[in-house]
């Protein structure tokens, strides 16, 4: 199976949080960053391949 490259937009508040994340190194706010904001995006891309 191939998959496209898939793009992610983030608005600014979504960016500032993931730099937050990046910096203060927090795993539990990464893991529901990608739970809650990355995911849905992945799963609405994949769908349209």
């Amino acid at each position: 199976m191939i998959i496209k490259p898939v793009n992610l937009k983030l608005d600014s508040e979504e960016l500032l949080r993931l730099v937050r994340i990046v910096l203060d190194e927090d795993k539990e706010d990464a893991f529901l960053f990608l739970k809650e904001i990355l995911k849905p995006q992945v799963d609405q891309a994949t769908r349209e391949q």
